[in-house]
């Protein structure tokens, strides 16, 4: 099967990363499978805007260089692929280009762009653990119409999304998919609960505490957008811990 992407011909470990996975459309199918097995229909509806013939090329590419598995069982017309171990290596790498682009290409979303809800919640996760964001355990649940459940947790040491239901969340958000995009990209001193396509519910304390929590999205925890030039913040590891937000 032929690249888009050519060798560079050079000696360089990013030159060769880059042409394992520097197509278009590469780096999305693994973001898409970092939480889990994916079947063909689920990437198709994730990944808007790419062809059938397309994701084929790309999946059966990256089958091919080991990054990604397919699960395929004798009498059952569904494939199911995941990450293989070399391809759950790349994940920190989507982390830190994600956060690039929050810091540096930080835009609303035009009319009609596809702005999928696990996205969004990715991201929020990617950012709340960047910004060192703490405090004692908590589970939300995010209800978006037409799409499915998420929870986004902390278990007192890191943020995870999950997909699904659960019993008794802390709190309940219940959205549109264009809903849930304008309230996360609305800046935090904006934000309203108060919406016709979006409702909170849970105790006050606890709507305080997300809506506290996520006020580091999408700015980062100084609550406003760095110019280009600005110093990068500390590094994660050297940063105190008593400078952290809490929730």
């Amino acid at each position: 099967m032929e690249r888009q992407t050519q060798a560079y011909g050079h000696f360089c470990m990013l030159a060769r990363t880059l042409e394992r996975v520097g197509d278009r459309w590469t780096m999305l199918v693994v973001r898409d499978l970092a939480h889990g097995p994916r079947r063909f229909t689920d990437l198709m509806e994730l990944l808007g805007g790419i062809t059938p013939k397309t994701l084929t090329q790309r999946l059966r590419q990256l089958e091919e260089d080991g990054i990604v598995a397919a699960d395929r069982e004798p009498g059952r017309r569904e494939v199911w692929y995941r990450l293989t171990p070399t391809g759950e290596d790349l994940l920190p790498a989507l982390d830190q280009l994600l956060l690039w682009g929050l810091a540096h290409a930080l835009r609303p979303p035009e009319p009609g762009e596809p702005a999928h809800p696990e996205h969004l919640l990715l991201a929020l996760q990617v950012q709340l653990d960047d910004a060192g964001v703490t405090g004692a355990p908590v589970r939300w649940l995010v209800r978006v119409a037409g799409t499915g459940s998420y929870v986004l947790s902390y278990d007192g040491r890191t943020w995870t999304v999950s997909r699904g239901e659960i019993d008794d969340p802390g709190v309940t958000i219940t959205t549109t998919r264009d809903g849930w995009a304008r309230f996360l990209t609305t800046p935090p001193s904006l934000r309203s609960v108060d919406q016709p396509d979006l409702t909170v519910t849970g105790t006050r304390m606890a709507i305080r505490t997300f809506l506290k929590a996520i006020t580091v999205f999408p700015f980062g925890p100084d609550g406003a957008a760095r110019a280009p030039h600005a110093p990068r913040r500390a590094a994660r590891e050297v940063r105190p811990v008593t400078s952290r937000p809490a929730i």
